[in-house]
């Protein structure tokens, strides 16, 4: 009997470590991926994984020489971490930093590099005389934008709360599960004496 009781919890614990194991985000890659050349300043860095991440992941930007680059949001959706520029980025070589939280909970890092080298463009007059005489329009396109950003946030705010219990939710099951399991062969030694 103790015979039958040591294989079913070998068993079932290498099912267990097993499922811990896949659960595990690994990296896929990145826009801009290691070592691109972009020929067009840069808003955003994304990072896919091929399992879900969670809150708490970010992506640290930084020059070659050591000066850092502000990234400004970092929206996580699913299996997608996107680092939002605070503003384009200039000509030059870009050391990326990043480190998630897999859905497991398991931290993952890792780093790349990139180069911007996109044209230089001067700066049009006209342009800016176009904007300055029709600031009517500035306050409407800032109020859109502000509601647009809102119902974003809202959304991305839901989606992290359902990935969330979809964790938690994830874990009772196992322990519910081994304690069922081990709940039956308490009872089949006891019936067995």
């Amino acid at each position: 009997m103790k015979r039958i009781i040591t294989i079913a919890t070998t068993v079932l614990l290498v099912l267990t470590m097993s499922k811990m194991v896949l659960a595990h985000s690994h990296f896929v890659g990145s826009n801009p991926s290691d070592g691109e050349v972009l020929t067009e300043s840069l808003q955003e860095i994304v990072l896919e994984f091929d399992g879900n991440i969670e809150q708490g992941s970010y992506i640290d930007l930084a020059t070659t020489a050591g000066e850092t680059v502000e990234v400004q949001d970092h929206i996580i959706e699913e299996n997608m971490l996107t680092g939002t520029l605070a503003s384009p980025l200039e000509n030059g070589d870009y050391d990326v930093n990043w480190s998630v939280i897999s859905a497991d909970g398991h931290p993952l890092e890792g780093s790349f590099s990139f180069t911007v080298n996109a044209p230089v463009a001067e700066p049009e007059v006209e342009e800016q005389e176009e904007i300055t005489e029709d600031p009517a329009e500035t306050p409407e396109t800032t109020d859109e934008a502000t509601d647009q950003d809102v119902a974003e946030t809202e959304e991305e705010i839901a989606a992290d709360e359902a990935n969330e219990g979809s964790s938690s939710m994830m874990i009772i099951l196992i322990v519910l599960l081994v304690a069922i399991i081990a709940g039956g062969f308490f009872f089949l030694a006891k019936k067995r004496k």
